[in-house]
């Protein structure tokens, strides 16, 4: 799972800020809740076929955020 944090929402789009510095512009119907720029989001990245591995993997990465 990767972390980044919205930086700009403007015109339907939203533009995202990695860790690493690299910068991903979106949909702003792609993400869900309501984005708010300095929040940061997750993303959940999976090939096609993958993705119920890719949901179990967030859903332990949730698990070990909330008992540590």
């Amino acid at each position: 799972m990767l972390t980044a944090k919205i930086t700009k929402i403007e015109n339907q789009h939203i533009t995202l800020a990695l860790l690493d510095g690299q910068v991903l512009v979106v949909p702003e119907s792609s993400i869900e809740g309501k984005p708010a720029e300095g929040l940061s989001v997750s993303l959940l990245m999976a090939v096609p076929g993958s993705e119920d591995a890719a949901r179990q993997k967030l859903a332990k990465d949730i698990l070990n955020e909330l008992i540590s």
